[in-house]
């Protein structure tokens, strides 16, 4: 299961629950830094030293990647989409029921996950931008 793949399925969220275009690539941009930075688990870049020095890296190129694809900003479906999606994917990948306050309250869609692989995710994430690049 992958970045591209998580922010292909929010993407489809947002425009299932009535976002424009503009949220739809906000929403399919929205882990980008990923990319360049990769990803820190929640607690740590939410709740230390070093997830500060990590958010303030990450806030400055994500403020970059907006300002080159012309990402909309403050999008409020995005934040809603990503969490249930999380909570889809923490009840389909693990068998862990570890306690994550973000969490509370967030349940999870109802759909089932597969993961894509590294091709399939690429193929899937690039047809979503293209299809999203022409309509705006």
């Amino acid at each position: 299961y992958s970045v591209a793949q998580h922010s292909v399925i929010v993407s489809r969220l947002v425009e299932e629950r009535g976002g424009d275009v503009e949220d739809c690539f906000a929403a399919l941009m929205h882990d980008a830094t990923e990319a360049y930075l990769g990803d820190m688990p929640h607690p740590l870049k939410h709740r230390s030293p070093l997830g500060a020095a990590f958010k303030q890296a990450e806030d400055h190129l994500e403020e970059a990647l907006r300002k080159r694809f012309s990402i909309k900003a403050d999008v409020p479906e995005i934040k809603r989409a990503d969490r249930a999606l999380l909570a889809t994917e923490r009840r389909a990948f693990s068998s862990e029921a570890w306690h994550w306050p973000e969490l509370e309250g967030v349940e999870p869609l109802d759909m089932e996950l597969t993961a894509w692989s590294p091709d399939e995710a690429e193929r899937a994430f690039a047809q979503r931008y293209a299809e999203l690049d022409a309509r705006r």
